[in-house]
C-alpha cells in the first residue's frame, strides 16, 4: 500500500498541476481519449494475464507463450478500433481535439500487452514487494516528467508522453527484475483456450467500462469536453487516493486466494477478513475527503474548479462501495465464477448508461450520482454472490481473529467524527476551511481520531495481514 499510495500520489500531482495549467475543456479532452484508451488497457491486465497467474507451474513455458500471443492479439485489434474511433470522432463529440489524442495513445497498446505479460509472470513467481518496487521507481519517473513537460508549456502531450514513458518503464523494469521465462512457439489450440477462457473476462471488462466511463464519454457527446473534464478530475481525485487500497486489496487477495486454492483449502468467507484492513484504511480516508471536498476543489485545483467538490464527494461514497466488490470479485474469479461477475456487471452498464442518458442535460454532479448509485448496488450484488457458497470446510476463513469488516467501522468512526469536530470548530471561529492551513488543520484532525480507533482493532487486521504476506498463522 506504501508503494501503490507514493504512484497515486505522483498521479494527484500531475493531476494537480494539470488543473492548474489546463482548463476545464483541454483536461476534458484528454479525460475523453483517456477513457478509451482505459477500455482497451484493461483488458491487457485481465484475460491471459489471469490465466497466467494460476496457471499450473508445470505448464508455464507453453501457457506463457500462448498467454503472450493472445495479448498481443487483443492489443492489435485495439489499435485499429481505436484509430477508427479517433478518425470518427469530430462527428461525435463536442469541441476539437479528441480525435487527435486517442491517434496518440492508440499505439502504446502495443507495449500494454507486453508489460501486462511480464508482470503476470512477476507476480507468479511471488516477488510482490519487487513488483511494487518497481511500481514506486515507474510511477515518479514518469510524473516527474509529465510535470517537467506541463511547466515546459506542452500541454495535453504531456500528459500523452506521460502514458508511452510509463509502460516502456514498466516493460523493460519487469523484463529485468522477473524471473524470465524460455518461450515456445505458441500453441494454437492453447492459445484459443486462454482467448475462451477470457471472454467472460472481456466481456466484463467492457461493461464494467461502460459503467464506470459512461458519465465522460456522455458528458462530451451530449454537453461539452468542459464537462468532461469536471467529472474526470473529480473521479481521478478520488480514484487515486482510493487505488491506494483497492489496487493492493484485489491484487493480494486474489494472490492469497489462488494459493489456498492450489493448496486446495475451501474459501468461503475469508475474503470478508482478509478485506478489512484494506477498509480500516480506504474508508476513513475516502470519507474525510468526502466531508471536505467542498474547500479540496478549489483550494487544492483552483477556483476554476470549485464545481468538482460535490462531483468529489459523490465519487468518494462510490468508491467505498467499490472495495467490498474488489473483493467479492477476487473470490469469484478464483473460484471459476467469472460468468457471475459479467452478468452483474453487465447489468450495472445498462443501468449507469441509460440512466445517464437521462440525467446528463444536468451535467457532472448528476452523472456522478449515477455512477454512484449503480456502484453501490453492483458492489452489493457481488458481495452477496460471493458468499452464496459456504462449505463447512473453511479453514483459511476460521482462521482465528478473522473478523468480518465490522472491525473496520470503529477507524471509520473516528476519522469521520475528529473531521467533522475540526470543522465545527473552525467555523465557530470564522476561519472555516477556505484556506490550505486550515484544511490541512481538519485533514490532521481526522488522521488523529482514525489512529485513536485503529489501535483497538490492530491484532485482527494483523493477523489479515499475516495471510495476505503468504504466511498461516495458528488457529
Amino acid at each position: 500500500m506504501i508503494a501503490r499510495g507514493s504512484g497515486q500520489g505522483a498521479v494527484v500531482v500531475v493531476t494537480l498541476l494539470a488543473t492548474r495549467v489546463l482548463s476545464p475543456a483541454d483536461f476534458g479532452v484528454f479525460a475523453i481519449g483517456a477513457a478509451l484508451l482505459t477500455l482497451a488497457r484493461t483488458m491487457l491486465y485481465t484475460g491471459p494475464f489471469e490465466y497466467l497467474l494460476k496457471a499450473p507451474l508445470e505448464r508455464t513455458r507453453q501457457v506463457a507463450s500462448a498467454c503472450l500471443a493472445a495479448n498481443l492479439i487483443v492489443a492489435l485489434v485495439w489499435l485499429i478500433l481505436l484509430c477508427v474511433i479517433g478518425v470518427l470522432s469530430p462527428f461525435v463529440f463536442h469541441g476539437a481535439g479528441v480525435g487527435g489524442i486517442v491517434l496518440a495513445l492508440a499505439p502504446s497498446n502495443l507495449i500494454a500487452a507486453l508489460a501486462g505479460w511480464l508482470e503476470s509472470l512477476l507476480l507468479r513467481s511471488g516477488r510482490v514487494r519487487r513488483y511494487y518496487g518497481v511500481t514506486i521507481v515507474v510511477e515518479i519517473l514518469s510524473a516527474a516528467g509529465a510535470a517537467g513537460l506541463l511547466l515546459e508549456g506542452q500541454g495535453l502531450w504531456a500528459l500523452v508522453v506521460q502514458v508511452y514513458l510509463r509502460l516502456a518503464l514498466l516493460a523493460g523494469l519487469y523484463g529485468l527484475m522477473g524471473p524470465g521465462v524460455t518461450l515456445v512457439k505458441p500453441d494454437r489450440a492453447e492459445t484459443t483456450a486462454v482467448l475462451g477462457w477470457s471472454a467472460s473476462r472481456y466481456g466484463s471488462v467492457i461493461v464494467g467500462f461502460l459503467s464506470n466511463y459512461s458519465g465522460d464519454l456522455l458528458l462530451g457527446v451530449v454537453f461539452s469536453p468542459a464537462a468532461s473534464g469536471l467529472y474526470r478530475v473529480g473521479n481521478r481525485i478520488v480514484t487515486a487516493l482510493a487505488d491506494m487500497f483497492n489496487q493492493p486489496a484485489g491484487l493480494l487477495m486474489t494472490t492469497s486466494l489462488a494459493a489456498a486454492h492450489a493448496r486446495g483449502e475451501h474459501r468461503g468467507r475469508a475474503w470478508l477478513g482478509l478485506l478489512a484492513p484494506f477498509a480500516a484504511l480506504s474508508w476513513p480516508a475516502l470519507a474525510v475527503l468526502a466531508l471536505t471536498a467542498d474547500a479540496v476543489a478549489p483550494v487544492l485545483l483552483g477556483p476554476a474548479w470549485a464545481a468538482a467538490g460535490p462531483v468529489i464527494a459523490v465519487f468518494c461514497v462510490a468508491r467505498m462501495a467499490s472495495l467490498i466488490g474488489v473483493g467479492a470479485t477476487a473470490e469469484l474469479v478464483i473460484s471459476n465464477r467469472q460468468g457471475r461477475i459479467l452478468a452483474i456487471q453487465t447489468a450495472a452498464a445498462v443501468a449507469s448508461g441509460s440512466l445517464t442518458l437521462l440525467v446528463v442535460n444536468w451535467g457532472a454532479l448528476a452523472a456522478a450520482m449515477v455512477s454512484a448509485l449503480v456502484t453501490i448496488a453492483a458492489s452489493a450484488v457481488l458481495a452477496w454472490s460471493a458468499l452464496d457458497r459456504r462449505p463447512q470446510n473453511d479453514s483459511l476463513g476460521r482462521r482465528r481473529g478473522h473478523q468480518p469488516l465490522t472491525c473496520a467501522i470503529l477507524p471509520l468512526s473516528g476519522g469521520v467524527a475528529a473531521v467533522l469536530a475540526a470543522r465545527l470548530i473552525l467555523g465557530a471561529t470564522g476561519a472555516g476551511l477556505a484556506t490550505l492551513p486550515h484544511l490541512g488543520l481538519a485533514i490532521g484532525c481526522a488522521i488523529v481520531g482514525w489512529g485513536l480507533a485503529v489501535v483497538i482493532v490492530l491484532p485482527t487486521l494483523g493477523r489479515s495481514l499475516i495471510v495476505l504476506s503468504g504466511h498461516r498463522t495458528s488457529r
